[in-house]
């Protein structure tokens, strides 16, 4: 509890807007109604102005998953005389995933407190604060976060062709794999649902919060508003194009992260970046999050996934996707198609697909790239093939992939540090 004297020094909260915002149509499903997880009975009526746990004032919001809503937030534990503190206050939704909520907060803690030291700790998003709210079917678990700027899923996209420049995309993959590292080896966690959308950059400049909040105050987005009370309103987080290039980038979404401890199955990652171990239901562990980068790092070098075509209208292959992966890779070992709980459905007795016509015949990864160039390009491939292969005990370790030489290959070596330095001197 904070004492008189502290109430007295903190922020005040901002009085009710007496701005008017544009209403929506209340009839058409927007933003986290159009979930499919989406139940007004267990998704928090949050309400901008209002303060949280007696502390965050909710300031606009930033957007929504499956099962939560995201909000930014005044920090009115500030002192009055410094600028506003803003947070990232995600909601959960109460219902069957309550115990997901708590197993997230769980795993945020485990993280935070694994190995403060480890080089990979700055990389994975960090938990600030935690509270629960009562709600009209349970509690809902609320994290509070720093906030951040967007997806790399998205920032890919402030760039030409929405390719993000190698050398830039070098220093990040720097950073999310020395976060793999660190989940991996000190916190012995899997993420199993890495892709461009859980990867996030980090913000250049706070000041754009400010913005953001105070034009939500000033001039309000259109809002929805139904009979019972409830208020939907529209995300605003998109700050424009970055004031630097490249910012750091941090590891995000553990909600349905496991132990690498114990023995885990079942169906995990997303389409375009499932592993093949986890397509034939083999079991998984910390290689599916190495495949799931592997394959995620086309987004940001080619502008398009690498599998994009094994998603034939929004309706998922998985045999069209092994086909995918048998061109790229060859044929998969026969004792991992011979163990697969539904390899019958994909293969024949012999360990051949079914259906080979399914296999393209220009599909290799030199085709795949068309931006980078040269030696350049050769690397990378024999970098993502350090990460892309069929068995899962074959494939790179975080850490040993770090000093790989496409990723050093801008770091001079000592050899052109003395002579630059040689030719400084000289023209002195």
């Amino acid at each position: 509890m904070l004492g008189l004297k502290s109430r007295l020094l903190r922020c005040k909260a901002w009085p009710p807007s007496s701005a008017t915002a544009e209403s929506l149509d209340p009839a058409k499903p927007i933003e986290e109604e159009q979930s499919p997880f989406y139940d007004p009975a267990h998704f928090y009526p949050a309400k901008l102005g209002e303060v949280l746990s007696g502390r965050y004032q909710i300031a606009t919001k930033l957007g929504h998953g499956a099962r939560s809503t995201v909000w930014l937030a005044r920090d009115l534990n500030q002192l009055k005389w410094l600028k506003d503190r803003y947070v990232a206050v995600k909601i959960n939704a109460t219902g069957t995933r309550e115990n997901s909520s708590q197993h997230e907060l769980d795993i945020h803690r485990h993280i935070a407190e694994a190995n403060p030291r480890h080089k990979g700790w700055e990389f994975v998003r960090q938990l600030r604060d935690a509270f629960v709210l009562d709600g009209t079917s349970g509690y809902h678990v609320c994290l509070v976060f720093e906030p951040l700027r967007e997806p790399l899923g998205a920032y890919r996209t402030r760039f030409k062709n929405s390719i993000i420049p190698p050398i830039y995309f070098r220093i990040m993959l720097h950073m999310i794999l020395n976060a793999l590292d660190y989940l991996h080896s000190e916190c012995h966690l899997i993420h199993t649902d890495l892709n461009p959308n859980n990867i996030m950059v980090t913000l250049e400049d706070k000041l754009l919060l400010e913005i953001a909040a105070r034009e939500e105050y000033e001039d309000p987005l259109p809002q929805k508003h139904l009979e019972d009370g409830r208020t939907i309103y529209l995300p605003r987080s998109n700050y424009g194009p970055p004031r630097r290039a490249a910012g750091l980038v941090e590891i995000t979404d553990f909600g349905l992260a496991v132990s690498g401890n114990e023995k885990n199955d079942g169906v995990i990652q997303a389409d375009m970046y499932r592993a093949p171990e986890v397509i034939l239901e083999k079991g998984y562990s910390y290689s599916a999050d190495i495949w799931s980068l592997g394959a995620m790092m086309w987004d940001c070098l080619a502008g398009k996934e690498l599998f994009h075509e094994v998603d034939e209208g929004d309706d998922y292959n998985e045999e069209r996707h092994l086909a995918y992966m048998t061109a790229l890779l060859g044929p998969p070992p026969k004792n991992m198609v011979q163990s697969g709980k539904p390899s019958s459905q994909f293969y024949d007795a012999d360990g051949n697909l079914q259906h080979p016509d399914l296999i393209p015949q220009n599909f290799n990864f030199e085709g795949t790239l068309s931006y980078i160039k040269g030696e350049e390009k050769q690397k990378f491939i024999d970098f993502a093939r350090r990460m892309m292969k069929w068995d899962p005990n074959q494939r790179s370790l975080a850490k040993d992939m770090l000093d790989d030489p496409f990723l050093t290959m801008d770091v001079p070596s000592r050899a052109d540090e003395i002579e630059s330095n040689k030719k400084v001197s000289e023209t002195n």
